[in-house]
């Protein structure tokens, strides 16, 4: 504790000096001009000088160990400071039943988990569809095709079957006229005899 203590005023004893330096670095600007009333140039000048020197100073000053040691506290404890305040109110969460942050944080990861595997399952599914769409494709050429092979063939086979009754019909026109002229004999043979 003594050492926190001893810290503590080093630190106050540091930032009195900055303070210090930096007035007396500004006075020592302020002193270069006349006390009459200066002209806007000087002015700037003067101004310039001042931001000039306060720059300096406090750029030295937060190049420090000590100002960085006291920036690397403050940002710990700012930092511990938010995690018991998370942490009580998870306790807070718990006692009530209530889902906490880190509860939730965990559903929407899960969810976004499911939603990218539900993802990646689609655009395989995209990709196995294609597939399909181009196999039914070719299956309905194939079978447009032996569609085509099949009324060439019934067309021949109707030319053939035409044919085929055509040399029916002939046939049996023939049939008919022997038919005719073997009564048409057969009668003539019987006319003579009864002249």
């Amino acid at each position: 504790m003594n050492d926190n203590l001893n810290k503590g005023f080093d630190q106050a004893a540091a930032f009195q000096k900055l303070w210090t330096d930096s007035f007396a670095n500004m006075a020592s600007v302020w002193s270069q001009f006349s006390p009459g009333s200066p002209p806007s140039d000087e002015m700037r000048k003067m101004r310039g000088g001042m931001l000039k020197v306060l720059a300096e100073t406090w750029d030295e000053y937060m190049r420090t160990p000590l100002f960085m040691e006291m920036m690397k506290a403050s940002l710990n404890g700012a930092l511990d400071l938010k995690r018991m305040a998370r942490d009580g109110m998870n306790r807070v969460h718990e006692q009530f039943e209530n889902p906490s942050k880190e509860d939730i944080d965990g559903v929407l990861q899960a969810i976004h988990h499911v939603e990218r595997r539900l993802l990646d399952r689609l655009e395989g599914l995209g990709d196995r569809v294609a597939n399909l769409a181009e196999k039914i494709d070719k299956v309905n050429q194939r079978i447009a095709n032996q569609e085509n092979a099949i009324e060439d063939r019934m067309a021949d086979l109707d030319e053939k079957i035409d044919k085929v009754d055509q040399r029916i019909a002939e046939q049996e026109n023939a049939i008919e006229r022997l038919g005719q002229t073997s009564k048409t004999k057969a009668q003539k043979p019987a006319a003579t005899p009864s002249e």
